[in-house]
């Protein structure tokens, strides 16, 4: 168990949540990222990124059941354009400091691609796990 508040987040970089599903982001809490992950479910069944938002909530659920204090976000790119996506999920993930008050971060993703902005969320947050 670590000290503060552990932030579980998925990131979805090139920000299918909102290109297939029409899902807004940053995505905060579970009630919020399960919306999100089954919207996005029902829009394309087959997108890796349901399941890595599945998982993040799981993992919420598993910390919160022994007791540890954390907060569930997906936070999104840009479907278009890396840099400015990479630039939204910084300021994204500011927001999300700011409103959970997380002091640090369980990363989840779906893939490589998504691990590129390990140093964006490093900017603003300890990652203690990937």
């Amino acid at each position: 168990m670590t000290e503060g508040r552990t932030l579980v987040l998925s990131v979805d970089r090139d920000d299918d949540i909102g290109w297939k599903a029409n899902v807004e982001s940053p995505c905060i809490g579970r009630a919020a990222c399960l919306k999100a992950a089954n919207t996005l479910a029902l829009a394309d069944p087959e997108d890796s990124d349901v399941n890595a938002i599945f998982s993040a909530i799981k993992i919420y659920d598993e910390l919160t059941a022994k007791g540890e204090d954390a907060a569930v976000a997906v936070v999104a790119g840009n479907h278009l354009h890396m840099i400015e996506g990479d630039r939204r999920i910084a300021a994204s993930l500011q927001k999300v400091v700011e409103e959970t008050g997380a002091t640090n971060c369980i990363l989840v993703t779906d893939g490589a691609e998504d691990e590129y902005v390990i140093p964006v969320i490093q900017s603003k947050l300890p990652v203690t796990s990937i």
